[in-house]
């Protein structure tokens, strides 16, 4: 089987992709969603956690995590943020191995669905990554309409992110992604046949 990482900055719309590559029957592991449950999974991040943030900061009194003070937090903080992964991927990285060994064997590809694909490390366990992009100011519009974040918000969390540039570079294959969705569902159907075609790259799967 073949895994194709699909990646792209915040309002490129890629779970939007994901979700029409879906419609074709493929099995998508979101590991940005994936990586929201790790505490609850593996609770013993928590102290990690706390000792990189001060458990008065991130920590409410039900021992939970404060998930939206720790976001405030690292979307200023480059090296923040990148405590935080060193945290959370390796459970991550976990939970895709035990997802991947439950497909069946005659799957052609599959698909991982993370944000962070490069700068994780994650693209290493895939064998083709599929980048989506899509103009700033459409997807700060997306944004906007989506969550309750304000426009500098969002423009900090474009700013600590892999570049378009960075993303292109990387990224075997592109999507842009600023038209509507049926034009999405058409490139994606093109994308799907030439997925059916390709050969596994990373032969250590």
């Amino acid at each position: 089987m073949i895994l194709i990482g699909v990646t792209g900055g915040i309002g490129s719309g890629k779970s939007v992709v994901c979700s029409q590559f879906e419609k074709f029957g493929i099995q998508v592991f979101y590991a940005d969603q994936v990586a929201k449950k790790i505490p609850r999974l593996y609770p013993e991040i928590l102290d990690e956690v706390s000792d990189e943030f001060g458990e008065q900061t991130v920590l409410r009194s039900t021992k939970t995590l404060n998930t939206e003070k720790i976001a405030e937090i690292v979307f200023f903080d480059k090296q923040k943020l990148h405590q935080l992964n060193t945290i959370i991927h390796p459970f991550v990285f976990r939970e895709l191995n035990r997802w991947t060994s439950t497909i069946t064997k005659d799957t052609r590809y599959a698909i991982v669905e993370a944000a962070l694909i490069f700068e994780s490390g994650m693209d290493e366990l895939v064998d083709y990554v599929l980048g989506i992009t899509a103009d700033e100011k459409i997807r700060i519009q997306r944004v906007l309409e989506r969550d309750n974040l304000s426009v500098e918000q969002i423009t900090a969390r474009i700013k600590n992110q892999i570049t378009v540039e960075e993303l292109e570079q990387f990224s075997d294959f592109l999507l842009k992604n600023n038209g509507t969705i049926s034009d999405l569902f058409t490139t994606v159907s093109f994308y799907h046949t030439l997925f059916l075609t390709l050969q596994k790259r990373n032969e250590t799967l």
